[in-house]
């Protein structure tokens, strides 16, 4: 009958192990990540007890002491009671303690795991970390996370997320997305590693953000946005007013403040899958103020074209022409400011 893993981890930690059974250890631990990973934590445990000396498999190690214990002839003597049952008490020994820190390793969950979440196209997940943190996953995104180690609390993002981070001083948040990382206390902050500018935008508390393999890092408070530049691999700073509309894809709210006509739709055109083409320039002079949750996007144009006394017009491939006279620029300022009425 093959032995398990676990009895031939007993074994080798009480060094009563054979060759035979090193070698299927050995086989064991080369071919399982998962047995590698498993034998290093409790080894590394054994270790603090000071039976041990090495903290993990060494695969060479273990092929001289094969090759030693098969060119070793055993000795014959004679064993009084203790010394024939010494294997056989140091092993239970053994035993008892590896069956502790087995428990504590699978049953409490202190193994390395990585959970997974994905979403495809027109779905968005909502997601509660056993921290008590959310995060909102956009579509054609994967969010993985692993809070087995107890400094950090690790989490991988390819695609968009928007995160609301339960503090804990003790145990960064840290978000591995493919150009950057992005390490919190708590906080809320949106994350967007699509397309040729990736960027990180945060709602509330601080955020530091700093491109992989350089030490170009920033910290960001409340209102300000690290892009990141596929093509310069280029790491900038801005301050964005209206920041709460990164996340406007979670709840469909937009809160324009005296923002230009041309970001607002560009913040539209990011939700609704759109593009603008405003055929006259003097429209960039345009600013716009109002507030609208959930509303279509035909409304929110019928609203904003109405203010300007233009007109609207929906051609192929999603691409929406606004037309009209704009706005005159003066020295003085900085455009017209339209007040929408959102009700």
């Amino acid at each position: 009958m093959k032995q398990s893993f676990w009895e031939l981890v007993t074994k080798y930690l009480s060094n009563e192990i054979s060759e035979d059974d090193l070698n299927t250890l050995f086989v064991l631990l080369e071919n399982n990540g998962d047995n590698k990973k498993a034998f290093d934590s409790i080894a590394k445990k054994w270790k603090e007890t000071g039976d041990l000396k090495a903290t993990t498999f060494n695969a060479e190690k273990a092929k001289h002491k094969v090759l030693s214990q098969i060119k070793t002839k055993p000795q014959e003597s004679k064993l009084c009671f203790y010394e024939t049952y010494q294997p056989v008490l140091k092993i239970a020994a053994t035993v008892i303690i590896l069956l502790g820190v087995y428990f504590a390793y699978n049953l409490l969950g202190f193994h390395e795991t990585w959970k997974e979440f994905r979403t495809v196209n027109n779905e968005k997940l909502r997601v509660l970390l056993p921290d008590s943190s959310i995060v909102w996953l956009n579509e054609n995104s994967v969010l993985s996370y692993n809070f087995s180690n107890p400094e950090t609390r690790q989490i991988a993002l390819k695609g968009e997320a928007f995160f609301d981070v339960a503090r804990n001083e003790e145990k960064p948040f840290v978000v591995s997305s493919p150009n950057f990382t992005t390490t919190v206390l708590g906080t809320s902050f949106n994350i967007d590693s699509k397309g040729k500018k990736p960027s990180v935008s945060v709602i509330e508390g601080k955020v530091a953000v700093n491109k992989k393999e350089s030490e170009q890092l920033y910290l960001l408070e409340k209102g300000d946005k690290a892009i990141y530049d596929i093509d310069s691999k280029k790491l900038s700073k801005e301050h964005t007013n209206g920041v709460e509309n990164e996340m406007a894809w979670v709840d469909r709210k937009f809160i324009f403040d005296d923002t230009p006509l041309e970001k607002a739709l560009e913040y539209l055109s990011q939700n609704y899958h759109v593009t603008f083409q405003l055929k006259n320039e003097n429209l960039k002079n345009c600013y716009i103020s109002g507030t609208f949750h959930k509303v279509s996007l035909k409304k929110i144009l019928k609203l904003i074209c109405t203010s300007l006394d233009g007109e609207y017009t929906i051609t192929t491939n999603n691409l929406i022409a606004i037309n009209g006279d704009g706005c005159e620029k003066k020295p003085e300022d900085t455009g017209n400011i339209y007040r929408l009425k959102t009700n």
